[in-house]
């Protein structure tokens, strides 16, 4: 597998590959693959819960949650590849050489590469079709399969997600937690409200209870 670096600051660069038009049907890799998944309870509320100070200007609405799919070259945190595809890109970020490829950030495990939390601060080139441009007080992120970036001259830099921001799709691996009688989703230490947006299912970013 035909590899090039990139330089130290955490910029990956997609080179001439075009993400907008980008092959979804490449052949698989052929792997052994291990997901990690977690059982999410469903209840049925309608109890209105706001955090701290924080007020939501979207209204509650509890619905059962259902990951969402962003292709076969997507997986969750904690799938394992015994091998990555040709065009992923690898950078050194923080002492640490990662790889990302299709929204999907990896680090070398068991002689294979695991899906890992995205690292704050990252930069990647360009993003996979399929995100999300949640605007919060007047700023535009870019949400792509739980992760949140803002972009910069360099590229989409990787960032904590921000309170107030509405998104429609949430990946494997979110896990339901009730407080005072009100559920919300968890995934990657970021809360999430259920709500309904323009008639939508969706999720709000909220601050974690009794902050």
């Amino acid at each position: 597998m035909e590899t090039r670096p990139v330089d130290e600051h955490a910029t990956i660069n997609g080179g001439s590959r075009n993400v907008g038009s980008h092959d979804f049907s490449r052949p698989a890799d052929v792997h052994n693959t291990v997901t990690v998944r977690n059982n999410v309870t469903v209840r049925n509320n309608v109890n209105v819960y706001h955090t701290g100070n924080y007020r939501g200007i979207h209204p509650y609405y509890y619905h059962p949650y259902r990951p969402y799919y962003w292709g076969p070259h997507w997986h969750p945190v904690g799938f394992f590849l015994s091998a990555l595809a040709a065009d992923a890109i690898w950078f050194n970020f923080n002492n640490s050489r990662y790889w990302y490829d299709d929204g999907c950030f990896y680090l070398p495990q068991n002689g294979g590469y695991a899906v890992v939390t995205a690292p704050i601060g990252a930069i990647v080139a360009s993003l996979p079709p399929g995100y999300e441009t949640p605007v919060v007080d007047g700023v535009t992120y870019y949400y792509f399969a739980g992760v949140f970036y803002t972009y910069t001259g360099q590229g989409y830099q990787v960032v904590a997600a921000p309170p107030g921001a509405v998104i429609y799709q949430l990946p494997d691996g979110a896990v339901d937690q009730q407080v005072d009688g009100q559920d919300f989703l968890v995934y990657n230490n970021t809360w999430y409200e259920p709500i309904s947006q323009d008639g939508q299912d969706a999720y709000e970013v909220v601050p974690p209870p009794g902050q």
